[in-house]
């Protein structure tokens, strides 16, 4: 019993010190937020990562959260779908489509018929998301959610980047009855920031694919892409459309064009600067190592590696040939899976990797064989009659 009286008096003892020290739970409210009560909701609590300062030019749409102090009381409000906010005791007021100027001046006109307005203010608490469609060559096709002041280039990587038959020179973004053309390759390769514009609600992001029949294609290791075909294009800028700058190179050992009706030919990375090519063509770049092989009247018979600026007669040279042993006007080119011989003019002719080049002897040397062979065979012809007519005795 002495233990419950004991209890009761500790008990009666904090109620006492708990109101003595703080009061009732509205007086405690009232030391932090004075007497009015806040609505303040969470969401203009979290942060927003924000790339520049909003100024009162931006437009407030549904989803925007403002922040109201009407003298001693605090307010989260946000705006709803039509575009209205309701203040507690002040009623509503539209504020869609309005700048967060001409907000402010709305709002304060609303809340001044009951609070004092040098006592009042208005800011934003939390941006808007909203919504983008994508369409077109892009990896991800459809609604996305924008995070508010999103550029389009941050929107286009995280929609999974343009295809590789994207014509990112014309990416399209339609804001209401207005097309902004926008060249992404620009931005992307040259650093055009001024191309990289903000996001805003309602925008359609649409990427064109390069027309069929109208491209250049170019296969890397792995990688194959295609790139819209321009007449005054050279490799060099096709190389840089595709984005090829940002692969990893595998340090490339010649370049080989395909263009359509004709042979392929090899040049060199640095030929590609002044190399133009036709509609349809396909260039492929070799990291592997290339090859020429030389055969027949030469000091050094045996493979070479390929060089696309090298005609028949630098490689003739390298193998050590002289007018006496080879001949120059004779020379064949073995070439194809199932080699043919074919005659090339040495000084001109373009040399694939692959060839076997073929330097046939001279007259002189082929003369002198000749004679050799004739010697010998009359040496062998006069042994055996000697032998023969030894033995007939």
């Amino acid at each position: 019993m002495r233990s419950f009286f004991v209890y009761l008096f500790l008990a009666c003892v904090c109620a006492f010190a708990s109101d003595s020290m703080f009061g009732n739970s509205a007086s405690a409210r009232s030391l932090v937020l004075g007497e009015g009560s806040s609505t303040r909701g969470a969401a203009s609590l979290t942060p927003m990562y924000a790339e520049m300062a909003v100024d009162s030019s931006y437009v407030l749409g549904p989803g925007d959260f403002l922040d109201l102090m009407l003298e001693d009381k605090y307010l989260s409000i946000q705006i709803y779908p039509d575009g209205s906010v309701a203040i507690e005791e002040c009623g509503a007021v539209n504020v869609g489509g309005k700048t967060f100027g001409e907000a402010q001046k709305l709002i304060l006109d609303l809340v001044a018929k009951r609070y004092k307005r040098e006592y009042c203010f208005v800011q934003l608490a939390a941006l808007k998301k909203f919504r983008v469609n994508a369409m077109g060559a892009v990896g991800l096709v459809g609604q996305h959610i924008v995070e508010p002041q999103t550029r389009l280039s941050l929107f286009i990587r995280s929609i999974g980047n343009p295809l590789p038959n994207a014509n990112t020179q014309d990416v399209q973004v339609i804001r209401g009855k207005d097309t902004i053309h926008v060249d992404y390759t620009a931005m992307t390769t040259n650093g055009d920031f001024n191309n990289d514009i903000m996001l805003e609600q309602g925008d359609k992001v649409f990427i064109p694919f390069v027309p069929m029949g109208d491209n250049v294609s170019l296969m890397f290791p792995g990688y194959r892409t295609s790139v819209a075909y321009s007449p005054e294009r050279t490799l060099a800028d096709y190389f840089d459309l595709a984005g090829a700058n940002r692969m990893h190179n595998y340090g490339y050992k010649a370049v080989c064009v395909r263009e359509p009706d004709k042979e392929p030919r090899w040049i060199t990375l640095a030929d590609m600067k002044t190399t133009t090519v036709a509609p349809n063509t396909e260039v492929e770049f070799f990291v592997k190592e290339l090859f020429v092989y030389i055969g027949g009247a030469v000091n050094y018979i045996g493979r070479y590696a390929y060089n696309p600026t090298w005609h028949a007669i630098d490689y003739i040279a390298s193998g050590g040939v002289n007018t006496n042993t080879g001949s120059w006007d004779q020379v064949k080119v073995w070439r194809g899976e199932k080699p043919k011989a074919i005659s090339v003019n040495v000084a001109t002719d373009p040399i694939l990797p692959g060839d076997y080049i073929e330097i046939p002897k001279s007259h002189y040397e082929s003369f002198k064989d000749f004679t050799l062979f004739m010697a010998s065979l009359l040496s062998v012809i006069s042994s055996a009659f000697i032998i023969y007519v030894t033995y007939n005795k």
